[in-house]
């Protein structure tokens, strides 16, 4: 590979492509944490509320509306895949930061290759592209379900 296109490939690509999964890894596990803190601790407060409450209490409809929030969280975190796309990402991000250290120490997959730079190069594509890959197939999965006609018994 000549000189110039690794030096971009290092200079731009490879810091674009860390770049993203590290800010998809933090923004996934943001939404994740949030939503599942927001479910344990209504979930909590809400049971106490109701059992506490009178069946006059004037506040139902507020109970009902904080209730259904619980249900909207839930399907946000099996909608989104908060988890699963956090997880995901932080791999991919852990595995391009890997092929970085290997390729700089010349060992592993590297070592005594011919060419190194080309090496890398494919082996950064190969996992930008499989995350590519596993995230369609999270999503797509989860639509194809979604749009299943539903047969009565």
């Amino acid at each position: 590979m000549p000189e110039p296109a690794i030096k971009k490939f290092l200079d731009e690509e490879y810091p674009k492509a860390v770049a993203f999964y590290d800010r998809g890894a933090v923004k996934a596990k943001r939404w994740f944490r949030g939503l599942s803190i927001y479910l344990i601790l209504i979930s909590a407060v809400l049971t106490l509320w109701i059992a506490l409450g009178t069946a006059e209490d004037s506040c139902r409809w507020l109970r009902a509306a904080i209730s259904a929030s619980i249900g909207v969280a839930t399907a946000l975190l099996s909608h989104l895949k908060c988890q699963e796309n956090w997880l995901s990402y932080r791999a991919s991000w852990d595995a391009i930061e890997r092929e970085r250290r290997l390729y700089d120490a010349g060992a592993g997959e590297y070592k005594g290759v011919a060419d190194k730079d080309t090496l890398f190069v494919e082996r950064v594509e190969a996992i930008r592209t499989r995350e590519g890959a596993d995230f369609y197939s999270r999503h797509a999965k989860g639509e194809e379900q979604a749009k299943k006609p539903t047969t009565a018994e």
